[in-house]
C-alpha cells in the first residue's frame, strides 16, 4: 500500500513538473493582458511566436549541454556569426546557406567540446574565450554595422513570417527542430548518456558511459542549434547586426532553467523549454511595449533566472525521480 502510495507521489511530481512551464505561460500571459487589454490580438501573438521560435531552437538545444552539469556561454556570439553570415550570403546562395551556417556550428561546438574534454579546461573558461571569438568574427564579416538583406532575396525568407492557422511557418519549423531534439532527449542513447552524466559523472563512466565523447556530442548539437537559430533571426529581422547576441545568452538560459532544468545537470527536459522560451520572450516583448529600457529588461530576466536557479536548487538529489 505504501509503495503505491509513494508510485503515485512520484507520477503526480512529474506530472507536475511537465505542466508547470505551460501554466507558467498562461499565468503570464494573463499577467500581461491585465495591464494591457490591447496585448490580446492575433498579431501580437503571432509577432510572440516569429520571436520565439530561434529562441526556442537555441534552448533546447542549451538544455543537452545543461544536463550534463556544464555550460556554454558563446551560444549568443555565435548566433551572431551566423545571423550576419546569413545576410551576407543570402542575396547570392539563398537558402544554401544552411550549408555554412550548420557548418560553422558543427566547428563552433567541436571547438569548444574539445578543449573542454582534452584539455580539461573550464567549460566556463573555454566558452567565455570562444564568446569572444565569434564575436569578433562577426564584427569582421559585417565591419562593425548592420546589414539589410536586399529586397531582391526576401523571396528566400517571405515564408518564414508566412501563416498557417494562424501560426508563422518559422514556429513549425521551430517545432519540428524542438521534436528532433526531444527525440534524442528521451529515445536514443545520446540523451541517456547525458543524463548519466549530469546525475553522478563517476557513477556513468563505471558504467560504460565515454564521458568525453558524450560531452562532445552534447556542445555539438548545443552550437548547430545556435547557429539554426542565428539563421531564423536574419530572416525574421531581414538583417543581422554583430551585436545581436550580446543578451540572447542570458535569455537562453533563463529559458532552460525557468523549464525546470537544473543548472548542475542530471535533471530536466528539452520538452518544457519550448514553453518557458515562449515565456521569456513573451515578457520581453511586453517590457518593450511599455517601453522599459533594455538595460532594464537585462536586469529583469537576470532576476528571473536567479529566482529560478534558487527554486531549482532547493532539491535533494538522493530522493528526486528526474523528468525525462
Amino acid at each position: 500500500m505504501q509503495e503505491k502510495t509513494n508510485l503515485s507521489s512520484a507520477n503526480w511530481k512529474r506530472t507536475l513538473s511537465n505542466i508547470t512551464p505551460l501554466l507558467e505561460t498562461i499565468v503570464v500571459f494573463f499577467i500581461i493582458c491585465l495591464f494591457n487589454e490591447s496585448f490580446i490580438t492575433a498579431k501580437n501573438i503571432q509577432n510572440v511566436l516569429l520571436a520565439s521560435a530561434p529562441m526556442v531552437v537555441m534552448a533546447s538545444g542549451y538544455t543537452l549541454v545543461i544536463l550534463t552539469g556544464s555550460i556554454d556561454l558563446s551560444n549568443g556570439t555565435l548566433l551572431a556569426l551566423t545571423c550576419v553570415v546569413t545576410s551576407f550570403l543570402m542575396p547570392e546562395y539563398g537558402n544554401l546557406v544552411l550549408i555554412p551556417v550548420i557548418l560553422i556550428g558543427l566547428v563552433a561546438g567541436l571547438v569548444n567540446g574539445t578543449l573542454i574534454v582534452a584539455l580539461k579546461m573550464p567549460a566556463f573558461i573555454v566558452t567565455l574565450c570562444t564568446t569572444q571569438i565569434w564575436k569578433c568574427a562577426a564584427l569582421v564579416i559585417s565591419g562593425g554595422a548592420s546589414k539589410s538583406i536586399p529586397k531582391a532575396a526576401w523571396i528566400y525568407l517571405d515564408w518564414a513570417s508566412e501563416t498557417f492557422l494562424g501560426i508563422p511557418l518559422m514556429f513549425y519549423a521551430a517545432l519540428v527542430i524542438w521534436i528532433f531534439l526531444v527525440f534524442i532527449q528521451k529515445k536514443t542513447t545520446i540523451g541517456r548518456k547525458i543524463f548519466a552524466i549530469g546525475a553522478n559523472e563517476k557513477a556513468a563512466r563505471m558504467m560504460g558511459v565515454r564521458i568525453k565523447s558524450t560531452r562532445i556530442q552534447a556542445y555539438l548539437i548545443c552550437s548547430v542549434s545556435a547557429a539554426l537559430a542565428g539563421y531564423m533571426y536574419a530572416l525574421r529581422l531581414k538583417s543581422s547586426t554583430p551585436t545581436i547576441g550580446d543578451s540572447l545568452n542570458l535569455l537562453a538560459v533563463a529559458s532552460v532553467v525557468l523549464g525546470g532544468t537544473w543548472m548542475s545537470g542530471g535533471h530536466g527536459s528539452v520538452t518544457r523549454t519550448l514553453p518557458a522560451s515562449v515565456t521569456i520572450m513573451m515578457l520581453q516583448i511586453a517590457l518593450k511595449v511599455v517601453g522599459l529600457d533594455a538595460y532594464y529588461q537585462e536586469i529583469t530576466f537576470g532576476l528571473i533566472l536567479i529566482v529560478a536557479i534558487i527554486i531549482n536548487s532547493d532539491h535533494d538529489r538522493s530522493s528526486t525521480i528526474a523528468v525525462v
